[in-house]
C-alpha cells in the first residue's frame, strides 16, 4: 500500500462527518467485538485482541520530529501544517496490556496509509498528570497546570489522553477522526482504528494557520466588523509567529535520560481571542507595539524573517518613555543564552463560534513554559509606569482569555501507547 501525499479538496464539517458514519460505525464496532468474542480473542476487559502490524521504516523516534518534514517559505522560515485536530480521551476502566496493543495497532495503521510530514499526516500522543496518577496510580513525571497569572482563572483539563494530529488537509483530519472515534471505515487503512474499547472521547478541538486561512474564518463573534483581517496574515492578529529563531530546537527541547528519554512535555490551552479593540482602537504601530515593542516600526516588520523584533534590553525605555511593552519583547526575557525554551505549535480556531487560539507548545520541562508565560506578564512593570497593569499596555494579555489548560508528557515514538503500562510496553 502506498503513503497517501498531498490533496486538497474542500472542508467537510466535523460534526456531518460524524454524524453521517456514526450508525454504521457503531454498529461495525459491535459486530467487530462480538466476532472477536465468538473467537476467543479479546481480553479480560472485553478489549479486542488485535494484529498490532509494522511501522514504516524509516520514522523517526521522537513523536515530536516534525520540522524536518515541514516545507520553508521564501526566507527559510518554517511553514506549519494548515490544519490541526486536538483529540481528548478518557481511558475506560482499568487498562491492560490489550489497551496498550488497540492503541498502537491504530497509530500504526496511520502510519502505514499516511506519509509522515504535512502533505500525509504528524501526529502525537501525550498523557496528563490524571493518567498516572489516577489510572495507574502512580506519580505523575509532570506536574498538573494551573492559572499562570493574576487575571486569568481557566478550566483545568483532566482528560488521560490528548491526540495532536496535523496536515494540509482538513477532510483527511475528519476522516482519522471519525476512524478513531466511531470506527468509520478509512480509505486505504489495512488495519483496525476503533479504539473506543479502550478509550472514551471526550473532546475535539480544531484550528488552522495559515496565509488565507484566518481571513476566510473571521466572521465569528470577537473580530469587528469590516473583515479586519488581512488575507496575507497567517493568524488571526495580522503577525507571523514561526520564525527559525523564535522557536526552540527539537534537540534543545528534547528529554534526555529517565523513562521519558527521547520525548519531550506538551502544554495546551484554549484561548479566547477579544479583537474588538486590537482591531477596532488600535492602528497598526500600536498593534505593532503592542506584539513587538514600542521601537518596532510596521516597516521592520514587513521585514522580519528570522526572529521576532523586540529587543528585551530596551524594556526599560519601553516602560518609561513609551508606557507600552511589547509581547515579544517581554517574551525574550525567558531565554537562555539568547535562545527560546518552548516550540509553538499553536493554531487559531472558530470553534464555538468565536474566534481563538489554541496554544499548544512543546519544551523539555513544563517549568520551561510556565518561565516564558510568567515573562509576558511583566512583573513590576506597574511600579515603574502606572500606564502599564497586567493587561493593559502590557503585550497582548488584554485581547486574550484563557479559558482552559492541561499539561501533557509526549514520550518516545517506541513509548507512546499507555506509557508506564504493567506489561503494555511489550508491543511486538
Amino acid at each position: 500500500m502506498r503513503p497517501e501525499g498531498d490533496s486538497g479538496g474542500r472542508s467537510l464539517s466535523r460534526r456531518r462527518f460524524l454524524a453521517g458514519s456514526s450508525a454504521v460505525a457503531v454498529g461495525g464496532i459491535a459486530a467487530g467485538i462480538t466476532a472477536d468474542r465468538a473467537r476467543g480473542t479479546e481480553s479480560s476487559t472485553g478489549v479486542p485482541l488485535v494484529a498490532l502490524g509494522t511501522q514504516p521504516a524509516g520514522l523517526p523516534a521522537r513523536q515530536h520530529a516534525w520540522v524536518a518534514t515541514l516545507s520553508v517559505d521564501e526566507v527559510g522560515d518554517p511553514i506549519a501544517p494548515r490544519f490541526d485536530r486536538l483529540l481528548f480521551f478518557d481511558v475506560v476502566g482499568t487498562p491492560e496490556p490489550a489497551y496498550a496493543r488497540l492503541l498502537e495497532a491504530a497509530l500504526r495503521t496511520l502510519e502505514r496509509r499516511f506519509r509522515w510530514g504535512p502533505g500525509g499526516l504528524l501526529f502525537t500522543a501525550s498523557w496528563s498528570p490524571a493518567y498516572f496518577q489516577r489510572v495507574l496510580g502512580t506519580r505523575s513525571p509532570i506536574p498538573v497546570a494551573t492559572a499562570l497569572s493574576s487575571f486569568e482563572s481557566p478550566t483545568i483539563d483532566h482528560y488521560h489522553l490528548c491526540l495532536h494530529f496535523a496536515c494540509d488537509d482538513e477532510e483527511r483530519l475528519a476522516a482519522v477522526e471519525g476512524a478513531l472515534v466511531n470506527g468509520a471505515s478509512l480509505s486505504g487503512a489495512d488495519g483496525t482504528l476503533a479504539i473506543s474499547p479502550a478509550l472514551r472521547w471526550r473532546e475535539t478541538r480544531s484550528g488552522f494557520t495559515g496565509k488565507g486561512l484566518p481571513a476566510a474564518h473571521q466572521d465569528v463573534r470577537g473580530i469587528p466588523p469590516g473583515r479586519p483581517v488581512s488575507r496575507q496574515s497567517p493568524l488571526f492578529m495580522g503577525f507571523k509567529s514561526g520564525l527559525r529563531k523564535n522557536q526552540a530546537t527539537e534537540d534543545y527541547v528534547t528529554i534526555a535520560d529517565g523513562p521519558f528519554a527521547g520525548g519531550t512535555t506538551m502544554q495546551v490551552s484554549y484561548m479566547r481571542l477579544r479583537l474588538e479593540s486590537w482591531y477596532g482602537m488600535l492602528d497598526e504601530r500600536e498593534r505593532v507595539a503592542r506584539m513587538y515593542s514600542p521601537e518596532t516600526t510596521p516597516a521592520q516588520v514587513r521585514h522580519i524573517t528570522t526572529d521576532a523584533e523586540g529587543d528585551p534590553g530596551l524594556i526599560e525605555e519601553a516602560i518609561h518613555r513609551y508606557g507600552v511593552i511589547g509581547h515579544s519583547q517581554t517574551s525574550a526575557l525567558a531565554r537562555r543564552h539568547g535562545k527560546p525554551l518552548i516550540i509553538r505549535r499553536d493554531f487559531n480556531t472558530v470553534d464555538g463560534g468565536y474566534a481563538g487560539l489554541h496554544f499548544a507548545s512543546v519544551q523539555r520541562s513544563i517549568e520551561d513554559f510556565v518561565l516564558t508565560r510568567n515573562a509576558m506578564n511583566a512583573p513590576g512593570a506597574h511600579q515603574e509606569n502606572l500606564a502599564i497593569t497586567a493587561t493593559v499596555n502590557n503585550g497582548i494579555n488584554e485581547f486574550i482569555t484563557v479559558l482552559k489548560r492541561a499539561n501533557y508528557v509526549l514520550p518516545s515514538r517506541a513509548s507512546r501507547s499507555f506509557p508506564l503500562l504493567p506489561g503494555g510496553a511489550a508491543l511486538t
